[in-house]
Formats: structure tokens, sequence, C-alpha cells
């Protein structure tokens, strides 16, 4: 696949995909994940076939909500990164330097 240098066309093409960022690097989210598996394993011991099936869908509707809060924050941060553009670049402003001199 050609690497395209404008960044929409990037996005287009899957190029920029920030869901996909892989945090396994980081310490302390490995720290995080190992802790998350080893008390739902300890968990899983504990449950009988019914309860194991009602923690599964538990677990199902929490990435659920999950995926659309991670949605609602990458969209309002666009938004907010978008605002700043437009503010900096876009909408004329007087220069207060150029006003004192």
């Amino acid at each position: 696949m050609q690497k395209h240098t404008n960044i929409l066309q990037a996005l287009y093409y899957g190029e920029i995909a920030p869901y996909e960022k892989n945090f396994s690097r980081n310490p302390e989210f490995v720290k995080c994940v190992n802790a998350v598996a080893d008390c739902e394993a300890k968990l899983i011991a504990c449950l009988n076939a019914e309860q194991r099936e009602l923690l599964a869908q538990l677990t199902d509707a929490e990435d659920d909500l999950s995926e659309f809060s991670e949605l609602a924050h990458f969209v309002e941060g666009f938004r907010l990164g978008s605002a700043f553009m437009l503010d900096t670049f876009v909408i004329p402003r007087k220069s207060a330097v150029s006003e004192n001199c």
C-alpha cells in the first residue's frame, strides 16, 4: 500500500488507526492487564457454569460500554483539536504585539 502524505488520505486508507494503538510495551499497562487476568481467573474458578455465563455477559456488556465511551472521547478530542486549529489558523485576530509597537 502506498503511504499518503495527506492526513485525510492516510485516514481514509486505514494508515491511521488510533484504536489499534498497542500499549503492551508500557510496564504499568502490562501490570494492570495481568492483575485483571489474575482476578478474573480466580473468580471464574469459584463460579458454577451459570455464574460463569453471567460473568461473560457482564464483561461483554462492559466491553460494549467501554467501546462506546472511547468513541465519544475520541470524537470530543477531535472536535476540541479542530477548534484549536480553527482558532489558531483560520479565525483572523489582531495581534497584541503589532498593536503595541
